[in-house]
């Protein structure tokens, strides 16, 4: 594959090993208050999105997101209470976010199908979360604002994401590692 270049790689591995690195007290305080008040880690659901989001943003390349957070993963592996659970919820993210783009064959970059993509997919985890975290014994309005916490965590994740994209971009590091296209962001 073309798009496996040294560079290639050891950026997903720089931006995959700072997202491990920001998720490592992120897990810790999710293991905390995911059973204990579910309403307080809704909020910290963006951070997963955070990893994907940039990886993508930066390369727009095949991959990126997924990779990305499998360095993530292996980064928590050793350092949280998850263990090696860590990979697999890393990877989900990755999946979830590149999905979408994959689905365009890797060809649009808009900000808008990062936001559409992170948005469907943080809405179908908090369905899944809402059933699993007993959400449904709750009164209505912690469980909207449950749903809102989710919803809003990713949006202010991809917002970062692609504003520090852009931001690396304008350093000029990116020049010739980013694949060019007629419809990019």
């Amino acid at each position: 594959m073309k798009s496996l270049t040294t560079r290639f790689l050891m950026t997903c591995a720089a931006i995959g090993a700072a997202s491990g690195v920001l998720l490592v007290p992120v897990n810790h305080v999710s293991a905390i208050l995911a059973p204990t008040v579910p309403v307080a880690y809704a909020a910290l659901v963006g951070f997963w999105v955070l990893g994907p989001v940039l990886g993508l943003a930066v390369l727009r390349r095949p991959g990126a997101g997924v990779l990305t957070m499998l360095i993530a993963g292996l980064v928590n592996v050793p350092l949280t209470p998850f263990g090696p659970s860590a990979v697999l919820t890393t990877l989900m993210a990755g999946a979830a976010v590149e999905s979408a783009f994959a689905v365009t064959r890797y060809r649009v970059w808009k900000p808008w199908l990062f936001y559409a993509t992170t948005t469907a997919a943080t809405a179908l985890y908090a369905l899944m979360a809402h059933v699993s975290f007993h959400m449904a014994a709750t009164a209505p309005a912690v469980q909207v604002l449950f749903f809102v916490l989710m919803l809003a965590g990713a949006a202010v994740a991809t917002w970062a994401g692609l504003r520090l994209a852009r931001r690396v971009a304008e350093t000029g590091v990116t020049r010739g590692l980013v694949r060019p296209t007629s419809t990019g962001a």
